[in-house]
């Protein structure tokens, strides 16, 4: 279950980090820091979002690893070619769901084709050694395929499968298909309760908006009334 928690905790934090840096591309990036402040994305409270281009867009450890990620990503010669859109659900749709997810070689082609064909000749030689090895032997770990064909994998992310999964994630005793594949839709599910958990919050948070506001509507009216009522006044006294 922890295991399940962290993967999905990774699986948010990445998400997390791609919608931030897509609101970075579309709001903020080479826009004057005025220009960014008025142009507050939908959804987006106006605070947050100052908080957001003032203290972390502008900040000098952002801007100096904007730059870092700039000129990595310039030497990379095996893009691939699917926008945002997560590797783990190129795996669900090419069989993963049916309990038969695809081998390293098919995800990487997926993951890497143009036009329904690979295009960089680095990628088109790295396929060709990944289709090897798995005909060789299609029972040999997707772990070791890699290490194999790239080096160990010791970061963040293993190579051929995009963030949330880490080099410890398929060595050892997970790194079967079936235990895979049961990590997947665990994650999907887990995902799935907390975006109906988060609906249900909303729906909670926007019903509780409506009844403060009656709340205050009868305030309001109350005060209304009070200040049209005459003061008391205190009977006079026939005593002598």
């Amino acid at each position: 279950m922890n295991d399940h928690r962290d993967h999905v905790l990774g699986w948010m934090n990445e998400l997390w980090n791609k919608w931030r840096g897509y609101l970075h591309v579309k709001y903020v990036k080479d826009k004057p820091i005025q220009q960014s402040l008025k142009d507050i994305p939908k959804g987006v409270d106006k605070k947050e979002w100052e908080w957001l281009v003032k203290e972390h867009f502008a900040s000098e450890s952002f801007q100096a690893r904007s730059g870092r990620n700039a000129t990595n990503r310039a030497k990379l010669k095996m893009l691939h070619h699917i926008g945002s859109k997560p590797i783990r659900e190129i795996i669900y749709q090419q069989g993963g769901k049916d309990g038969n997810p695809p081998n390293l070689a098919t995800i990487f082609f997926e993951t890497r084709k143009k036009d329904n064909k690979l295009v960089e000749p680095e990628a088109i030689e790295k396929h060709a050694q990944l289709e090897e090895m798995v005909q060789v032997d299609p029972s040999i770990p997707s772990i070791e395929i890699v290490e194999k064909c790239c080096g160990p994998q010791n970061r963040s992310h293993v190579f051929g499968f995009g963030g949330g999964v880490k080099a410890k994630d398929l060595k050892g005793g997970t790194s079967s298909k079936a235990e895979l594949l049961s990590a997947l839709r665990s994650t999907q599910e887990d995902n799935k309760y907390l975006n109906e958990e988060n609906k249900s919050l909303n729906n909670r948070l926007s019903t509780l908006e409506d009844e403060m506001k009656e709340i205050r509507k009868m305030q309001e009216l109350f005060a209304a009334q009070q200040s049209h009522v005459p003061p008391a006044t205190s009977p006079i006294s026939t005593d002598q």
